[in-house]
Formats: structure tokens, sequence, C-alpha cells
């Protein structure tokens, strides 16, 4: 028994999440497998550092801020004030806290602009180019998308370097432009030396979804050799499915080589019943990777097949299961013995490899009233255009001389951003709208006290003009901000409440995931999720796997991508396809996806 197990005997640890919770090497590498209790693993192994002598902050870094919230809650409960020691973030968010601190001391402004929208970067390119005398791009967003890939992979063409030069002349920053430059920060002794002393370890999940931009940022962190805090990274590259962003899943690997780390594979799969994780371990042999094993004691499990006859029959019959299993619960041949059937909807998830193959599941669960959620985005955290409207105030306080805020306002009222460039400005544009609900905001604009604002958002709107959508829409985001600001509240002192802290802990919020009822997701959005039933629909040729991978790196990118979908489900898996889609020239029967060759071989899947 480990000495954690010995002060924490209610946990019970495999020989090989002991040695990665135990392990004192400076640079450690864990391969964790889907299901193999990876963030227990890092969750007890941060708690294991914490009751060690001579170790000071600790620093984790997650791929979403769902992840690093998720941690840093698992972490209060447990060890309560000692969880002030763990800064949990994401790589850019650390990147983004870094610069805050030092930015002065690579020329940046105290408070630097970030760009977080597509729209506002496309604004500032075409604004550049025409100060340059060049022509405007004819698709800026495509084009940023490329010079984003190549920033992501560290390659630079004459069109990264003039974004550079674009995002210069504000200045501002994007995203990749904040690693860039906490990099550059890294260059300097003295925040090196401040860092050395702040954080004694680091841990980073999720490290399969790692870019070389971002793991050059780590290594800086590390030192060349290994003189920076102790580090270990956490990922599975069978779950490196984010190529497309620039991720390299060989990276972790890298890193094993060049600071020798410890390398401990996970392979058990605590998850999964037993014919679920035998069909990842299927997946796993196809693409090169050992299998995992499975606890002899696991639930068994289940399998389905169904098909429609079209897409919205498909839908109709994902429906159908839905609201059977919150009628009926889980078949009780998929649990353990002792095991509740019972399930919540938040336990069932629907996942497609693409929004789209999710419409008509959506549109049929509404039909049913049945509630479901899709992971969120910053262009719907908050519900109606006042609330919106709201958003970029506290982003205009927050940094009056920043574009962004103009630029959205703009668009938002359908004003010239020109002529919103100061409070007064502002004031009028907003006084002098259409929109009564918009104009009553116009007493906010001149509100310079972050808690006073947030006081009077409720007292502003007028209960009786507006239609009946747009007062439900203005009331759900009121509740949405003063929930925002409750949760900012009760994490930052007083003393130190900003306008700039609210609207980045708001930014952190639009970023996340909505939790209620069934849980609508693409591939890419369940990524280190888990659900007792899951749907993987689109089971079709062209769709799962998707018909543009031709070359052999994007194929296994596929197969990837369908063990992370099939990894998600612990009881119960139900895999669907349409024999006819819809296209314009009407509708064309389909060939079953070949992966469902790896549910077939198992006695145990059948049709409904």
């Amino acid at each position: 028994m480990s000495q954690f197990e010995d002060r924490h005997p209610e946990v019970s640890l495999s020989f090989l999440q002991r040695k990665a919770i135990e392990s004192d090497s400076r640079a450690i590498v864990v391969l964790a497998g889907a299901g193999s209790g990876k963030t227990e693993v890092v969750a007890r192994r941060v708690q294991r550092l914490l009751t060690q002598d001579g170790v000071g902050r600790i620093l984790a870094l997650s791929y979403t801020n769902k992840a690093a919230e998720e941690l840093g809650e698992r972490l209060r409960s447990r060890v309560g004030s000692e969880s002030e020691r763990v800064t949990t973030e994401t790589i850019h968010g650390f990147a983004h806290s870094l610069l805050r601190q030092h930015s002065t001391k690579i020329g940046l402004p105290v408070e630097p602009e970030i760009l977080t929208r597509d729209e506002d970067r496309a604004e500032l390119l075409n604004q550049w180019l025409n100060s340059q005398g060049l022509q405007p791009a004819t698709d800026p967003i495509a084009q940023l998308r490329d010079i984003d890939l190549n920033r992501a992979r560290n390659i630079d063409t004459p069109a990264v370097e003039d974004w550079g030069r674009a995002l210069a002349s504000l200045p501002a920053l994007d995203y990749a432009a904040l690693l860039s430059a906490a990099r550059e920060l890294l260059e300097l002794k003295s925040v090196r030396r401040q860092l050395g002393r702040t954080y004694t370890h680091i841990v980073v999940d999720e490290a399969q979804n790692l870019t070389p931009s971002q793991y050059l940022l780590l290594t800086a962190l590390m030192g060349e050799r290994g003189e920076g805090p102790a580090m270990m990274l956490v990922g599975d590259d069978k779950q490196s499915i984010i190529s497309f962003a620039g991720a390299d899943p060989d990276l972790i690997r890298q890193f094993a080589r060049s600071y020798d780390a410890e390398v401990i594979e996970l392979t058990d799969n605590f998850r999964s019943a037993a014919i679920i994780s035998a069909v990842a371990g299927l997946i796993a042999g196809q693409l090169g990777q050992n299998q995992p094993s499975v606890e002899p004691h696991a639930a068994p499990g289940c399998i389905e097949y169904v098909s429609g006859s079209d897409e919205s029959d498909e839908a109709a019959k994902i429906s159908n299961w839905v609201e059977e299993l919150l009628r009926s619960g889980l078949p009780e041949k998929s649990v353990a013995p002792g095991e509740s059937v019972e399930i919540r909807a938040e336990d069932i998830a629907v996942i497609g490899r693409s929004v789209s193959a999710l419409r008509g599941t959506a549109k049929a669960l509404e039909a049913r009233d049945v509630i479901y959620s899709t992971s969120s985005d910053a262009a719907d955290w908050l519900e109606g255009l006042v609330g919106k409207v709201v958003l970029e105030l506290i982003a205009f306080n927050a940094a009056a001389r920043h574009v962004s805020p103009q630029w959205q306002l703009g668009r938002l009222i359908d004003v010239d951003p020109e002529m919103l460039k100061s409070r007064e400005q502002i004031a009028a544009a907003i006084r002098s709208h259409d929109n009564v609900l918009i104009a009553a905001l116009a007493k906010l604009v001149d509100e310079t006290d972050i808690r006073g604002f947030i006081e009077n958002l409720r007292t502003l709107v007028p209960d009786t003009e507006g239609s009946t959508s747009e007062l439900a829409s203005w009331n759900a985001d009121v509740e949405e901000i003063e929930k925002a600001w409750r949760d900012y509240n009760a994490t930052v002192d007083r003393e130190s409440q900003t306008w700039g802290g609210f609207r980045l802990f708001c930014s952190r919020r639009q970023r996340g995931s909505a939790t209620h009822g069934v849980q609508l997701l693409t591939v890419h959005k369940s990524q280190g999720r888990e659900f007792r039933a899951v749907a993987i629909v689109g089971m079709n040729e062209g769709q799962i796997p998707d018909f543009r991978a031709k070359s052999p790196n994007e194929q296994a990118g596929e197969l990837r991508t369908f063990y992370v979908a099939v990894t998600r489900a612990r009881r119960v898996l139900l895999l669907s396809r349409a024999l006819r889609r819809t296209t314009k020239y009407g509708q064309r029967p389909t060939t079953p996806s070949p992966y469902l060759a790896f549910a077939r071989q198992l006695t145990d899947v059948r049709s409904k």
C-alpha cells in the first residue's frame, strides 16, 4: 500500500496508478488510456504533493476551462484551503495571466487587448491591409484560420508575419499571439526566476492535444536541462483528434526523450462496461496500440444498433431511445449486480461527427419536449441581444481604449464603430436606439462602479415594453450575469475586483459547456467527458469516417475520433445510421460505416 493510501484508506489504486501518484521523478509521462482513471490520478497526485515537504505552488494545466474548473472544485472538496496552493488553468489562460503581470517588460500595455472574436480579427486584418495599400482579403476568416494553423505548428509565412504586424498596429494579441508573448517573457531571467520560486510542480492534462507552439511554452517553463519546475504530462495519443488545429500527439513522446522522463502507461479501463472496453480494445489494436485490459468484475454493458429509413427517421428512433432510457432506466443486463439502472438526462449523450449531424435529433427531442443542451461558445453564452450589449459595456469599462468592444457594439446595435469611441458617444447611440429595451441601458453607460452596474441591471429594462421572447431572454441573461458575478465575488477579494477581472471571468464562462438535459455534442466537444449512455449518430461511410480523409494519417485521425466517441460510454452504446440521406439531387442510399465492424465482431450487439 502506498503512503497516499495509508493517509486515505478509502482509496483503492492499481499498481500503475499508485506509481504515477507517488513518483518523485522530475519529468514524468503518463500514457493514460480511456477510462483508466486519469483524472483521479491527476487529482490524487496533486493531493499527495500538497502534503509533501518542500513543495510550493502547483500549476495544473488542462485543455478546457471546464476541465480546469472541475479539477479545482475536486481539490477544494478534498483538501479545503490547501487547494489555494494550486493554480488550475488552460495553457492560454496561464499565458494570459503571465502577460497581465509582466506585459510591460516586453513593450506591451499594462492590460493588452485580446481579440477573441473572428469578426474582430477579420476587421483588423482588412483594416491593416487597406492601410498598407494592399487588397483586402476576400475571405479574411479563412485566411486567419490558415495563419492560426501555421502559428500553432511554429511555421513562419509571409501571411503570419503580416498578421503579426497587424496585431502590433493596435497593439493587440489573439490566442496564438498570447503564447508567443508568454514565451518571449520566459526568455527573461527575472520572469523565469519568479516562476521557479512560485511553482515547484506542473501537471499537464490532455497532453495529446498539445500543439508545437504550446509545447515550446512548456519546455520554456521547464528549461532546456529540466532546471525549472518538475513536470508531468498526462495524455492518450489514441485520443488525439484535433490535428486540424495543429495538435501533434508525438510531442508527448518527444518530451519523454528530451527529458529522459519516466514513462508510466495506464491500460486498465475502469470506466466502461466489458463489451464497450472490448470494442475500444479492438480499435486500439487497429491503431497499433496496446489493447486496454478490462476489470474482471466490470458491468457487462450493452451495444445496440439502429437504422432509420432516412435522417428524420434515424433522429426519431434516437429520441425514442432517449425517452425509453428516461422512463425505464438502463437495461438490467448492462449494469453490474446491485448497480442502479436509474439514469438522469445529463447522463445521456448523443454524439455526432459534426454539428449538422445533430440537428435532426435536436428537432426530434424538441418535438417530444425533452430538454437537451449543446456545448456553448462565446456567441451563445447569453441568449438575447440586450444581454450581449451589457457584456460589451462591461468590456468597454474594462478597457475603454480597446477597439473590440466598439466593433462588437457597432455590430450589435447597427452603428458605425467610429461613432462609439467615447463614453458619451456610446450613451447617445444606445439612448436613441429604436429598441426600447436597448435604449433603457443608456443609464448603465455612466456607471463606473462595477458593483453598482450589476445591482442596477434588473431595474433598468421596462417590465411591459418589448415582446415576450425579448423580455424572457433579458431575464435569463440577467440571471446568468448575476450568477457569474456571485461566483466572481466568492473567489476574488473585494479589493481586487475590477472591470477587467470580471470581464475575464465572464469570457471563461463563455467558453464553458452547458450541462442541463440530454447532451448533444460533437466528438471534439465530448472529449474528456463520460456518460452512462451514448448514441453515436451518422454511422455511414463518408460521415464516420469523414469522406475528406484520404491520406493514411487522416484515416488514422478518423479512427482516433471514433475511439474517443466510443469511450465516452460507460454502460450503453447505441450506433445509428440513416439508410438514405437527402442531397440536392434527392434522397440517395448510404453505405454503412466500416467502423461498425468493430462492434459487430462481438456477439452482444443487437439491432433495434
